[in-house]
């Protein structure tokens, strides 16, 4: 699929969601969240090579404590988790999840939008201790 079309796709498919949302840039769009255990977050969402890239931040891999612990937790978590996964990249501790846009369509966008959201604010509290206190 083409840039442009996947694109129009996902905005098409992110309107009828349900939920609000910003676009950040050409690609790229944004929906705000207020959770159970993490008060405000966000979920982006990205397009790529035919895939969506759907993430949120948990924390900046600064802040972390990277321990054995922490890294045990997110193995355990990443075992616990069917469609979501946790990361560490250079930058930052996040939840991602990869669709192929082939086969997204509403129900798709639905569930991926709520699997994101659920596990961010159900792994947060899971990862807290870890994550040295910024304020």
């Amino acid at each position: 699929m083409d840039p442009k079309a996947a694109a129009t796709n996902v905005v098409a498919l992110l309107e009828k969601s349900g939920h609000n949302y910003t676009k950040v840039k050409d690609g790229v769009w944004e929906i705000n969240f207020t959770g159970d255990n993490l008060k405000d977050f966000s979920v982006r969402l990205a397009l790529g090579d035919n895939i969506l890239v759907t993430m949120a931040k948990l924390a900046d891999r600064k802040d972390l404590k990277l321990e054995p612990a922490l890294l045990t937790k997110l193995l355990e978590l990443n075992h616990s988790f069917d469609s979501v996964k946790l990361a560490l990249s250079e930058d930052m501790l996040y939840v991602r999840m990869d669709t192929h846009l082939r086969i997204l369509d509403i129900q798709e966008m639905k569930y991926v939008i709520d699997q994101m959201s659920g596990a961010t604010d159900e792994v947060y509290p899971q990862v807290k201790k870890f994550i040295a206190d910024t304020k």
